[in-house]
């Protein structure tokens, strides 16, 4: 098929092709603003203080939404497509992820992205007795920040380094079959929050991202999302009074979610054709046979994972949810 003709031209390129470009994105595009609120009220997009054209440095945690593919910091794969496969360079998806265009509209040119998300990832592995049955894997935000803190960080200037974390969908699919731990991880994801915080890493600008639901809710992961959102307010204003720099942000995407798959605007309104998916399975697929006839302008490349084109979109929504929810 076409992909198979054009990989040996990709293989030949790649050099070239290391940054991530703009283009017109196959006329898939955002077509809502971001709703604002700040941490005071209800859980909302909010921004205290992170001014994204500061940020030099990007440290990203999460799980395959944020998964570039390299789970140790360092550079990424490109995103190439095998012949007979559905990962770019072991993405969940077919090209960049949301992260990498964030951190190419990042600072003055582009931010240094350290990324070190992993696919299936939940915050806290051991709140439920067999996670690895649920996602695949016992991945988790305590251990990709066990890797960030056995490496050597002497380049991190806290000003200019933004931590990125992005977890909630794995822990509430688990907590449908395993308990609602969603209490305990929303804790533990602020532990390791304030782990950043603490020396020698002194956090000050982290930003949380959440789409638990990826358009459905649940009292649960309402409930978790409200902690997640009042725990950061009260670090924030705790630095306030001892006169400390922290600025802190939350992203929420479940308004784009609701935007696609609802009737205002709903998905045509963004340039899809569907909001379905390409492939019917999340897993290690060694044939394409199964690809959607719209691969382009389809909401999901696998099942429950965006395509590259909306992993564009969810880009561009947290960069401009960052600028027009500010509060300075």
């Amino acid at each position: 098929m076409i992909r198979a003709a054009l990989l040996s031209i990709a293989l030949s390129t790649a050099v070239l092709t290391a940054t991530v470009t703009h283009d017109d994105n196959d006329g898939v595009h955002l077509a809502i603003s971001p709703p604002c609120g700040t941490f005071s009220g209800n859980v909302t997009n909010a921004n205290a203080g992170i001014k994204l054209d500061n940020i030099d440095t990007i440290v990203s945690f999460g799980d395959s939404y944020t998964d570039g593919g390299a789970h140790d910091g360092g550079p990424l794969p490109l995103p190439i497509l095998p012949v007979n496969g559905t990962r770019a360079g072991g993405r969940i998806t077919n090209g960049y992820v949301w992260i990498e265009h964030l951190a190419n509209m990042t600072g003055r040119r582009g931010a240094l992205l350290m990324d070190y998300a992993i696919s299936g990832a939940v915050v806290n592995a051991s709140l439920w007795p067999d996670t690895a049955s649920g996602t695949g894997t016992d991945a988790s935000f305590v251990g990709e920040e066990a890797t960030f803190r056995n490496q050597t960080h002497n380049n991190l200037h806290p000003d200019t380094t933004l931590y990125s974390i992005f977890f909630g969908i794995n822990d509430y699919s688990v907590s449908q079959t395993q308990g609602n731990e969603l209490p305990a991880a929303a804790v533990d994801l602020l532990g390791l929050v304030d782990v950043l915080m603490a020396p020698p890493y002194n956090a000050r600008q982290i930003m949380v991202l959440d789409d638990y639901g990826r358009g459905n809710r649940s009292v649960e992961g309402e409930a978790y999302k409200k902690t997640v959102f009042d725990g950061l307010n009260s670090r924030h204003n705790a630095a306030q009074k001892e006169r400390k720099a922290l600025n802190v942000a939350y992203v929420d995407f479940a308004p784009l979610w609701d935007a696609v798959f609802g009737e205002e605007p709903g998905y045509a309104a963004f340039g899809y054709s569907s909001d379905g998916f390409c492939f019917p399975s999340a897993g290690q697929l060694t044939t394409v046979d199964q690809e959607c006839d719209d691969p382009a302008t389809t909401f999901y490349w696998l099942h429950g994972h965006p395509s590259k084109q909306t992993h564009k979109v969810m880009a561009d929504y947290v960069y401009k949810a960052m600028g027009k929810c500010l509060e300075e």
